[in-house]
């Protein structure tokens, strides 16, 4: 998938302060070409900051808060499964994980507990980035993308059951809840609008579901226009994950769910 650099730049409200301590979490995501962060008051949850880049330079902004209360990040891409608790023997977290991805590019294995629905996240993240937050924020906490998506979708659930989709560079992720709890959760690969659109009502008929009956909630850092717009066609109610009101219009092309990943990540902390 070919996807044009963006350029860098920041949405912040009047009140948002970088030299106040301890008053901000800041959401981090990063890698595969792009990376952004978004600071929210802990204090009220409220949203008072927004920057993204390429690479790794949204790093480098200077409206990044100084002392935030805490610091977590998603480092792209990512291998992860979920394994129920009690079925994860000592040492046997690299099998359960090479069984759903197959050859893995690392042997660091991490677990996030999952108690809400009785698991544990395995993820590998791609190391490099993590070096460049951990030396701005050396307490900073990793958070598989997986673990951020189960809980998203489960806070969104409403009157019908939610399928909340992270699109990524080359793949997509998917959580689907319902008000018994968590339907399904996995990752495809996909290149193409019509990728998304399959894998989408694929997951969908997994859980026993037709689209008219599923909330679809959309974001993430490679979403486009075009994917959007094609699953808005099979998915009456279609939506993106963040609305564009939680900081008001973003420049250029850019929407606010594309950055979901990291709004999203303060509900694994609070």
């Amino acid at each position: 998938m070919i996807v044009e650099r963006i350029a860098p730049g920041t949405c912040r409200t009047k009140d948002h302060r970088t030299e106040e301590e301890r008053a901000h979490h800041v959401g981090v995501v990063i890698g595969q070409g792009v990376s952004a962060w978004v600071a929210q008051d802990v204090r009220n949850g409220k949203v008072t900051a927004l920057h993204w880049a390429p690479d790794a330079d949204a790093l480098r902004s200077v409206d990044l808060p100084k002392h935030p209360r805490s610091v977590t990040y998603v480092s792209l891409p990512e291998w992860s499964t979920l394994v129920p608790e009690g079925a994860l023997g000592h040492g046997t977290s690299e099998d359960h994980l090479a069984l759903v991805h197959g050859r893995l590019p690392g042997t660091d294995v991490r677990e996030e507990p999952l108690h809400t629905i009785g698991a544990q996240c395995l993820y590998l993240a791609e190391p490099t980035n993590e070096h460049s937050i951990l030396d701005r924020y050396p307490f900073a906490r990793s958070l598989p993308l997986q673990a951020v998506l189960v809980n998203g979708a489960r806070s969104r659930v409403r009157n019908s059951p939610v399928l909340l989709l992270h699109r990524g560079a080359d793949r997509m992720d998917v959580a689907i809840a319902d008000r018994n709890g968590l339907l399904l959760s996995s990752s495809y690969p996909a290149r193409t609008a019509e990728d998304v659109l399959y894998f989408c009502l694929m997951a969908t008929e997994r859980t026993g579901l037709r689209p008219e009956h599923v909330a679809l909630r959309t974001g993430g850092t490679h979403l486009r226009k075009a994917e959007r717009e094609l699953l808005s066609t099979y998915f009456a109610d279609h939506a993106s994950a963040i609305p564009n009101t939680v900081l008001g219009p973003l420049p250029g092309d850019l929407e606010a769910d594309q950055w979901l990943a990291a709004f999203d990540q303060i509900a694994c902390v609070s």
